[in-house]
């Protein structure tokens, strides 16, 4: 079972529907939920992102009940659950169940959420060195923006939480426009699709396609993720998920800075 490219999201509980937890399906009606999918393979599961937040697809518990938000996090951070994903026969992915972890699989995902809780370990340390080129053709490096606030936000084409705060992380653009602030966008994508996305969303970040390496170097496992760093190349900032009060904490902060 891969878990690298599974994307768990702490996401505001009001950002969802009600989970349906009345259900009692037997597992004749499991197998009709899972009728003419076929469970993905390591293969794809490594080769593509994959957000379980309940809305992309549905997901399932072991009883064939559907779960959303919340109720996901808590199936996942128990480590009593393991999700299987399914796919149609366009290897389009359609739906996900949980079922009982095995031992290997538990020691897999302690690690990977013994990562994300020590996201903030970067926080009061020499950001990682960076280069890298925008959408636009302009270069960018740690060492070349020495002297000002960089924020830097982690993200891809389809995290919806990610596109969902965009027209907040605008704004703060906007407020910051003419100022030592600079605001790169390094997307997991690459660049035609970020490209395509564009056409219909705005995103005012300097944006970068092919990040991963820089995602690996500064810790990132869950999206949006956001940091700042500070004038002399410090991280004095990062966090993870979607909240109502992220883009004004990031304000904050930058103001702290600016004094």
């Amino acid at each position: 079972m891969k878990f690298t490219k599974i994307i768990i999201l702490t996401l505001l509980l009001n950002s969802f529907g009600p989970s349906n937890l009345n259900a009692q399906n037997d597992s004749s009606e499991k197998t009709e939920l899972l009728k003419g999918l076929s469970l993905a393979t390591d293969e794809y599961l490594e080769a593509n992102q994959i957000m379980l937040d309940g809305e992309s697809f549905p997901v399932y518990n072991v009883k064939g009940e559907r779960l959303r938000g919340q109720k996901i996090m808590e199936a996942l951070m128990s480590g009593d659950f393991t999700p299987d994903f399914y796919l149609d026969d366009n290897l389009q992915l359609k739906a996900s169940m949980l079922r009982a972890t095995t031992a290997e699989e538990r020691k897999m995902m302690e690690k990977m959420f013994a990562e994300m809780n020590g996201e903030s370990e970067l926080v009061d340390t020499v950001a990682p060195p960076f280069s890298a080129t925008d959408i636009n053709g302009n270069e960018y490096s740690l060492e070349s923006l020495k002297g000002k606030i960089i924020v830097l936000n982690f993200w891809f084409v389809e995290c919806k939480p990610c596109v969902q705060e965009m027209p907040e992380l605008n704004e703060l653009v906007e407020t910051y426009k003419n100022k030592d602030v600079v605001f790169l966008g390094f997307g997991t994508n690459d660049k035609s699709k970020i490209n395509t996305f564009l056409e219909t969303n705005k995103f005012s970040y300097a944006i970068i396609p092919n990040s991963k390496p820089i995602v690996s170097d500064y810790m990132v496992s869950s999206y949006p993720t956001h940091i700042i760093i500070d004038k002399n190349s410090n991280i004095v900032y990062k966090t993870a998920g979607l909240s109502e009060t992220t883009v004004k904490d990031i304000d904050n902060t930058i103001k702290s800075l600016m004094n």
